[in-house]
This record gives structure tokens, C-alpha cells and sequence, in this order.
């Protein structure tokens, strides 16, 4: 008992007092004290999925694991809830059990335990909420080899690849959007169906219609989202994170927004700028949920001057920052582990950028003369223009950490427009360069410098991503 009293003393509680039936009801949460420290107030001994858990099945269950029995019955929930159902919950001795379905095959799921325990005649009651994460697999079955079987047949694979899309405008031709490989080979056409690619390329969306229609790789309907604006793909490619805009004396919130068509808040979104004052514009600039975490950024007169990371788990602040001198563009990569932040007003009139690790905030390393437009999957490379006096001079890959070019091109004539999509789970890029005219390349980089260019020289295109 001794021990179990020193367990709960060492954890940080947020006690707040609110009026309730017969008394007043106490709730407390661990702060920054980590999932064994939380779940001892609880009074857990262990749970399932441990967190961390991979290749868990998309069908089972949940145990929270008691060291004793409490008063009252846990509510246990999963996020995100889209077509997840949880039911028969039960007690196995001083396990709490609950059944799940319908996961998503290589997912990121979060499970909050919610415990309300009464403690005394006057009516208080502590409430702990106890989260952890795991990861499902796929749903593909194994299933032994028979000893005679009949003449094998063909089996398709279960698995799309990866696409990188642009849309062909080449004047007085068919056109249509195309889908390369990351080989740079032409696998997919499609007649128009979007603007706006997922990081996988599995999935296209139209921002220019009320319903925001989602379309497959084969241009099937797949879904719709929300109308907001700003918002972004999720890099699972499954979802959006968006911003909601409420009345002008109203907040602004960060919701999720699956491809069903609803809207799940996460957090009221409040960025100030230097003088203290909200900032004009909020947009994204990382959301993912295979990380379960935002990144959003507030502007005024065309700068950034604050940013914050968001758990998007239960909306709270992982890391924010506010700039006293205004930063001209903020770009990070797809699970916001970094940062780039390009200064205003730099004297030599080349862009100077530093790199930043989130959640600690340590800068760790620096640019010149790269307009950053994108990192690779695992960060190790940016990609962006390459900045002359007069505007863009060409693009350009760098190994940011070892100050190393990887890749160069100088545009001719000069491109107006530099855009940059990463391969998920790889190293390469994809960049396309066009001018005004949108005429221009489109290559994919690998971290050896081996590049590969689609072929569209001397045709109008303009990249979905």
C-alpha cells in the first residue's frame, strides 16, 4: 500500500473542482509523466495491445488488465473511429475486456481508457484517462500450401503501387491526368478528376466542387470530404486535417476529416502574433496520423509568425513557438519532425534557412539559397528552387545535414514554379519544375543522386501534388 501511495504521489495532477450531484467531483490527469505512471493512478497493471504494439489484427480485443477490480466499469474508445465498432465488454476476473472491428489494414490507432472512480460520501470522484498507441497489419492471409493443387492461375496483387500524378495540358491533344510509378514509368490515365493528389497517389481529390469528391486511381468515386479550406491530406492518405473558420468572435479548431464526409474536432486553434494580437490566417503544414500529430501555422500580412504542434490524439500542445522576426515560409516534412524556416529580410537577397527538430525545438542545421518546398519521407533531403536575383534559377535536392547536392538542375528558361512530393517510406522525389508558360521537367531523385525524368519536354503539365 505504502508503495502504491508513493506510485501516485510522484505523478503531476491538474485538479479541478466542479459542481456536481451530492457534492463535488475531482478530476485528475498525468502530466508529462508517461503511460506506467498513468496507468498505476489508475490502477493498471498492463494492457492489450501493449503500446507500441505492430501487426496487431484489424479484428479482437482490448484488455486493460486491473490490479484491482474497480467500483465502476472503464469506457474505452478508439480513435480514428471510422468504421471501428466496440462491443461486448465484460469482466475476466480484474480484466477489462471489450471486443473491436473493422480496423484499417497498416494503421495507426490510439485507445483511450476512460476510469471514473467514486471515493467518498461527499461525492468526489477521480477520473483518469489512460492513452496508448498501436499499429495494425494487413489483412492478407497466409494459408498453407497444398500438397496437390490445381494449375496455378494468376492472382492479382492486393496492393496498389505508389503514383505521382500531373495533369497533361498539352493544347489540341486528349490529355488527361497521368499516373507514373516511382520508376518514372506511365501506369495509369484518367480523364480530369482533381486537383490535389494523396502522398500515396492511391487517391485524388477535387477542391473546385461543393462535395470535394475523392476519386481512386482507377477514377472511381472513393469518398468525399468537408469543403474547408485549408486543409490537407493526412499522410496515411486516408484523411484530411483541416481548419474550421467560426464566425468572426468565434475560434478557430483543427478537425480530421475521413473520407466519409464528416468532421471530428480535435482543438480550438489560438495563434498570436508578435504584439500579441491573433494572426489573420491559420493553415497546416503537417498532418499526420501515422505519428498523430498537426502542425499549424498562423500568418499575418504574408508572414509566419507563430506555429504549433498538436497531438491530434486529444488536441493537446506538443510544442509551439512564437517568432519575433516574422519567417517569410515554413515548411515541414510529412510526421513535422522538422522544420524548415526561411527568414524575411535577409541583406544578401538570398533565402536563408534554418532546420528545426520538433518536439525539442534545437535547430539543427542551415540553408542558403534554397526556396525549401519539401522534405523527403525520413528527412534526410530538401528539395526546393534555387534562388537568383531575379526569382527562381533552377531546383535542386540537398542532404541538409552533410551540406551535400544531390541533384541540380538549372531551368532554361528559368522555372516560375518548383513543386516537390515525396515517396512514402523511401528516400526519393519527385520535382516538378515549369515556368509560365507551364512548360518544364519532372524528375524523381534518389538519395544516391540517380535521377530519372518523365517524359513531358515541350508540353504543358501541371503537377497534382
Amino acid at each position: 500500500m505504502k508503495g502504491w501511495i508513493t506510485q501516485l504521489a510522484g505523478v503531476a495532477l491538474v485538479l479541478i473542482f466542479v459542481v456536481a450531484i451530492g457534492g463535488f467531483v475531482l478530476f485528475l490527469r498525468a502530466q508529462q509523466s508517461g503511460l506506467a505512471a498513468t496507468m498505476a493512478t489508475a490502477g493498471v497493471r498492463a494492457v492489450s495491445p501493449p503500446d507500441g504494439a505492430t501487426n496487431v489484427p484489424l479484428d479482437g480485443e482490448i484488455r486493460a488488465e486491473y490490479i484491482g477490480r474497480p467500483a465502476s466499469d472503464p469506457g474505452i474508445k478508439l480513435e480514428p473511429p471510422t468504421g471501428v465498432s466496440l462491443d461486448n465488454p465484460h469482466w475476466d476476473s480484474a480484466a477489462f475486456v471489450i471486443d473491436y472491428r473493422g480496423l484499417r489494414n497498416s494503421s495507426l490507432y490510439h485507445v483511450e481508457l476512460d476510469q471514473d472512480n467514486w471515493l467518498g460520501a461527499k461525492g468526489e470522484h477521480k477520473q483518469i484517462k489512460v492513452r496508448w498507441s498501436f499499429r495494425t497489419g494487413s489483412a492478407r492471409v497466409t494459408t498453407p500450401t497444398p500438397t496437390v493443387s490445381p494449375t496455378p492461375t494468376p492472382t492479382p496483387s492486393l496492393v496498389a503501387p505508389n503514383l505521382i500524378w500531373y495533369d497533361d495540358q498539352t493544347p489540341g491533344t486528349v490529355g488527361g491526368e497521368i499516373g507514373l510509378d516511382w520508376q518514372g514509368q506511365r501506369v495509369k490515365t484518367l480523364k480530369w478528376v482533381g486537383t490535389t493528389q494523396s502522398p500515396d497517389g492511391r487517391r485524388i481529390y477535387n477542391s473546385m466542387t461543393p462535395s470535394t469528391w475523392v476519386y481512386d486511381a482507377d477514377g472511381n468515386r472513393a469518398g468525399s470530404i468537408a469543403g474547408l479550406a485549408p486543409s490537407m491530406w493526412a499522410d496515411d492518405s486516408r484523411q484530411f486535417c483541416g481548419i474550421t473558420y467560426q464566425p468572426a468572435a468565434g475560434p478557430r479548431s483543427l478537425v480530421t476529416m475521413p473520407l466519409d464526409g464528416s468532421v471530428h474536432p480535435v482543438t480550438p486553434i489560438a495563434l498570436l502574433d508578435s504584439a500579441g494580437k491573433s494572426v489573420q490566417e491559420v493553415s497546416i503544414a503537417a498532418c499526420s496520423d501515422l505519428n498523430g500529430r498537426a502542425i499549424v501555422v498562423g500568418k499575418s500580412n504574408g508572414y509566419v509568425w507563430s506555429m504549433a504542434m498538436i497531438s491530434l490524439m486529444d488536441g493537446s500542445v506538443i510544442y509551439q513557438r512564437r517568432y519575433p522576426n516574422p519567417v517569410a515560409r515554413l515548411v515541414a516534412s510529412h510526421d513535422g519532425q522538422y522544420l524548415a524556416e526561411q527568414l524575411a529580410g535577409n541583406a544578401t537577397g538570398g533565402p536563408y534557412t534554418m532546420i528545426r527538430q520538433l518536439p525539442g525545438g534545437n535547430v539543427v542545421g542551415q540553408l542558403t539559397g534554397l526556396t525549401v518546398q519539401g522534405f523527403s519521407w525520413d528527412g534526410s533531403l530538401v528539395g526546393g528552387g534555387i534562388q537568383g536575383n531575379n526569382g527562381l534559377m533552377g531546383a535542386e535536392v540537398i542532404g541538409w545535414q552533410a551540406h551535400q547536392v544531390i541533384w541540380n538542375r538549372c531551368g532554361c528558361p528559368s522555372p516560375f514554379d518548383v513543386r516537390v512530393i515525396a515517396q512514402p517510406g523511401g528516400t526519393r522525389l519527385a520535382i516538378a519544375a515549369t515556368n509560365q508558360q507551364l512548360i518544364g521537367s519532372l524528375t524523381i531523385i534518389d538519395a544516391s543522386g540517380m535521377a530519372v525524368s518523365a517524359s513531358v519536354a515541350n508540353h504543358r503539365f501541371s503537377a497534382l501534388f
